[in-house]
């Protein structure tokens, strides 16, 4: 009896052991569907992003050209004044249509700097899609019973996922309860006293003890 509580204990370990594997199995596979999640939601909205993205450009680039003829009429108007009057109101309109063709300027170019950062993170996802769709698979390999993606929905893949590790995890927790019960059952009958609250491992521990100290149960208990 103490040798099958011994292999009750072992049983114990293997089972925590596989239980820490699940739940980092869970964690990653969460981390996979956050990751793909984003992804998806990316290129869901990735043309109407796109349009707005280039009409942005595109009005802006036309604001500058207004900006432009704004500047180029009033250094014509400069040019045309006949007294210091005229001069002075076509500088004024010259220094205002600098100002407005500077801010059209910086418009034009926070968007060109918008759509290209929107361009580069496109291509970065796209690129980070196969690596997921990899990990996915080394993943369904270390699940029990897990299926490989298809190449389908990595999302609707994990909750598929981690509904198996959800189900698994909880055989192996069920299994862990009934071992725990069984060296507590073998432990109590031995000791002749309740260790039930004990785990595994202390069950065993304070049967050994009383082993130690009456040599004479030893071979009866095995």
């Amino acid at each position: 009896m103490v040798d099958e509580l011994r292999a009750l204990v072992r049983s114990q370990q293997e089972d925590a052991a596989e239980s820490d594997r699940l739940h980092r199995l869970d964690a990653d596979v969460a981390e996979l569907r956050a990751r793909a999640e984003v992804i998806a939601a990316f290129f869901a909205s990735e043309r109407a992003q796109d349009e707005r993205l280039r009409r942005e450009e595109e009005e802006a680039g036309a604001g500058l050209a207004r900006g432009d003829a704004e500047l180029v009429a009033a250094e014509a108007e400069l040019a045309r004044a006949r007294n210091d009057t005229e001069r002075g109101l076509a500088e004024q309109r010259i220094t205002r249509a600098r100002d407005h063709r500077d801010v059209a300027s910086q418009t034009l170019e926070r968007a060109v700097e918008t759509r290209a950062a929107f361009e580069r993170e496109a291509a970065e996802l796209a690129a980070e899609l196969p690596r997921l769709e990899r990990w996915a698979g080394e993943l369904a390999a270390a699940i029990p019973g897990g299926a490989a993606p298809d190449g389908g929905d990595l999302p609707d893949w994990a909750s598929r996922a981690r509904a198996e590790l959800f189900v698994a995890a909880s055989q192996l927790d069920a299994r862990r309860e009934r071992t725990v019960l069984e060296a507590n059952g073998i432990a109590t009958a031995l000791l002749g006293e309740s260790t039930y609250g004990s785990t595994p491992e202390q069950a065993l521990a304070r049967v050994e003890r009383y082993c130690e100290s009456t040599p004479g149960q030893v071979s009866e208990s095995r």
